[in-house]
């Protein structure tokens, strides 16, 4: 957030900046809850029993009902009405459906009734029938929080298909939201917030920012990761170019969120069709430089399908995914680096093959956060970093997320003290330094940071500034990441070894 002149108007609260400055090094050094949004199933499913009138219209119990079929994505059929002896009705000719918008034009508000066509000769007047109906009701693309699996499913659905698709490595996520929760959960996020894309916001960029917006005022959503389907395809450009721009837009939601008090570090994966000879990611990485956006890497991994026994190619959002769930598992003062994915069944060879040591160090260093196989064959992030690679205060995740901490402690608690909108008495100065320092005491209690020094608590004076502000101002020490450990080992082969006999055992023949 920045400090505004106040030269215009301002409303009253509280304003705070990081004004820490880039701590660089030199080129011989190598350098909290999870939101989860994306694609769905795109629809729930309904069955109801009634009795059909031709005077009389019933209205189905779901708002946000699809009349008609959609050929998607997501692919969603038409309403079957069919009586209790299985006659399938024809709309338009045994019965017909009206919608009715609500005044606020939320389509999943929309209700819908069903009434007899009088000359049906299909069903009779106040028959029974059956009509299974899909429906997006208004909270179907609405934050919402999970806290298990199963939660998830009921009201997203499957997140892989129960067959072997016929098409050659096609993928087998029938539902991106879903296999992102399944992941997350499988990497230690105990707690979920989902936002589902509406496809009627438009494409697939629009979709994402519109989630986005949903939770830009959340202060829980403090990781947030999209997901899609696994083979992008852009109505123009290359799929290259396609992420670039949902990244870019990824990292503009999290800077606004951030500017309007909001913290937060986006993780985006790359689809696996992404072709790196149209924009190599260091390029990529660099084109965007923020350390509000951390890009996981390789593009592709692999997941386990249990309802096919078969392991398949996937998008590297996935990955994204993990790494997102395992940071916000820890504490706030530790990254990702060197950690452990879980949930996945690894690299494909061909991407383990390309890994050397020089190709991911080139990836790295533009600032994408690699993952390989170690020693023992588990996947593991090999060093945390946004794409900001300008200073280690900047690069390192887990600085990055300290500071956001003691962001949010000092302006809410400086908020919920009670301070603001109150006169400025003789006490007032001290009362705002003590509240400071219950703040950073706090901080270094819970580890956010390891120590703060030179605190100033000072109110402005008329002419030079505006009395009704006072200023504060501090240096804080975060605990940094241990990256590197140097041993240097050498031979020491001065004491040779000596091999001694006693005189009796030289001497002896036995018993």
């Amino acid at each position: 957030m920045t400090i505004p002149s106040f030269t215009s108007y301002q409303p009253p609260q509280v304003y705070v900046t990081d004004t820490s400055i880039p701590i660089v090094v030199t080129p011989l050094v190598p350098s909290t809850v999870l939101t989860l949004v994306g694609p769905a199933l795109g629809y729930r499913t309904a069955v109801q029993s009634l009795l059909l009138y031709a005077a009389t219209a019933t209205g189905l119990t779901y708002t946000g009902v699809f009349t008609t079929a959609q050929s998607g994505p997501p692919v969603i059929t038409a309403p079957v009405v069919s009586t209790l002896t299985g006659t399938i009705l024809t709309v338009g000719v045994d019965y017909e459906l009206t919608v009715t918008a609500d005044p606020s034009g939320n389509a999943g508000l929309a209700t819908t009734t069903i009434t007899r066509v009088n000359t049906s000769t299909n069903v009779s007047d106040g028959q029974q029938v059956s009509i299974t109906y899909n429906y997006a009701d208004a909270s179907y693309y609405a934050p919402q929080v999970f806290y298990d699996q199963q939660s998830v499913i009921n009201a997203y659905g499957q997140p892989f298909l129960s067959s072997v698709p016929v098409t050659p490595n096609a993928s087998q996520v029938a539902n991106p939201l879903s296999c992102a929760a399944q992941i997350a959960f499988s990497n230690g996020a105990t707690t979920l917030i989902c936002v589902a894309c509406n496809p009627g916001d438009g494409t697939l960029e629009q979709q994402l920012a519109a989630a986005y917006a949903k939770v830009a005022t959340t202060p829980a959503a403090t990781i947030v990761v999209p997901v899609f389907t696994d083979d992008l395809t852009p109505s123009s450009g290359t799929v290259a170019a396609e992420a670039q721009s949902l990244a870019q837009a990824l990292n503009t939601a999290m800077v606004s969120a951030y500017n309007d008090g909001f913290p937060r570090i986006g993780f985006f994966g790359l689809p696996r069709n992404y072709s790196e000879s149209d924009i190599p990611v260091p390029t990529l990485a660099a084109s965007i430089a923020s350390r509000r956006l951390v890009i996981a890497y390789p593009e592709i991994v692999l997941l386990y399908n249990t309802a096919t026994s078969t392991t398949f190619q996937a998008s590297g959002c996935y990955l994204a995914v993990a790494l997102g769930a395992v940071l916000s598992s820890l504490p706030v003062n530790t990254g990702i680096t060197n950690q452990t994915v879980r949930g996945t069944g690894g690299l494909p060879q061909a991407e383990v093959t390309k890994m050397t040591n020089a190709f991911m160090n080139t990836v790295a260093a533009s600032g994408v956060s690699v993952c390989s196989l170690n020693y023992a064959g588990a996947l593991t992030c090999r060093q945390g970093l946004t794409t900001d690679m300008s200073a280690i205060n900047h690069q390192e995740i887990s600085v990055v997320r300290q500071s956001d901490s003691l962001f949010v402690a000092v302006s809410q608690g400086l908020m919920n003290a009670g301070l603001i909108g109150g006169p400025i008495s003789a006490n007032t100065v001290s009362a705002v330094q003590e509240a400071v320092l219950g703040i950073l005491e706090g901080a270094v209690a819970r580890q956010v940071i390891i120590s703060y020094t030179n605190l100033t608590v000072v109110q402005q004076s008329y002419p030079g500034g505006n009395p009704t502000i006072i200023s504060v101002t501090f240096q804080y020490l975060p605990a940094m990441p241990l990256n590197f450990i140097t041993v240097q080992m050498s031979i020491d082969l001065s004491g040779g070894l000596v091999a001694t006999q006693s005189q009796q055992n030289a001497s002896g023949t036995g018993a």
